[in-house]
Order: structure tokens, then C-alpha cells, then sequence
């Protein structure tokens, strides 16, 4: 049985998180709404923020989570089928370390690309 349910999600096209989540919900098929963080949305995201982290998934019920895995976690309990989990405990413990490490390593070599990063004609110096 399908459940049907309307999320809103609030990020920015330049947070690897929110497109994490955003990936997600078009993987499921989930039905959503795109509210970037801006400062029309400002104030809404300042009344529902426990920390000032983006992607914000608003719940049907007027709640809000934040943090990509925990949001995705809540999502796969409710729209379960088919699972992005593998059955198999190894290879799940496996997927959980690979999504561990993306998020909080791989993170270092975008940062570094965006902020640090020589330019073209900068490396013939």
C-alpha cells in the first residue's frame, strides 16, 4: 500500500545535504515541495531550527526535522517499499559506513575545491 503524504523541503541547490534528500525523495517517488532558504523563508526556518543546518523537512503534521540522515531514516520507515537498505546486515553495515564517510569526509574534498582550490591560471605560477 502506497502512503501518500506531502513533505516540504527548505536547502539550498548548494548544500550536498539538501540534494542528498532531494535525491531521495525523486528516487521514492515521494510527493514534495521545494522552499529554499532564502530570506523570504528566513524566518520560518529561524522559528523551526534546533541548529542552523540545512536541509528543514517539514512534516505534514507542521513539524520539522533537520540533518539529511536522520530525515531520510523517518522517510524509508514510511515509504519502506522497495527499501534503499540492503536485507543483508553486513552489506547494510556497509552502506551505513559508505553514507558515514560521504558525508563526513568526502564533504572535506568539496570544501576544498570550492574555497582553496587553484584556478587554472594560478598552477602555471
Amino acid at each position: 500500500m502506497i502512503k501518500l503524504a506531502h513533505y516540504k523541503l527548505m536547502g539550498m541547490e548548494v548544500s550536498p545535504y539538501t540534494m542528498k534528500v532531494l535525491s531521495y525523495l525523486k528516487y521514492k517517488d515521494i510527493s514534495w515541495e521545494w522552499l529554499p532558504r532564502n530570506m523570504r523563508t528566513e524566518k520560518t526556518f529561524q522559528q523551526n531550527a534546533k541548529v542552523q543546518l540545512i536541509p528543514m523537512l517539514f512534516l505534514s503534521d507542521g513539524s520539522a526535522m533537520q540533518d539529511s540522515t536522520p530525515i531520510i531514516e523517518y522517510l524509508e520507515a514510511e515509504h519502506s517499499d522497495p527499501s534503499i537498505y540492503p536485507d543483508d546486515p553486513a552489506l547494510r553495515f556497509l552502506a551505513a559506513l559508505l553514507e558515514e564517510f560521504g558525508d563526513e569526509w568526502c564533504n572535506k574534498l568539496m570544501f576544498f575545491q570550492r574555497w582553496f582550490a587553484r584556478s587554472g591560471s594560478d598552477r602555471n605560477r
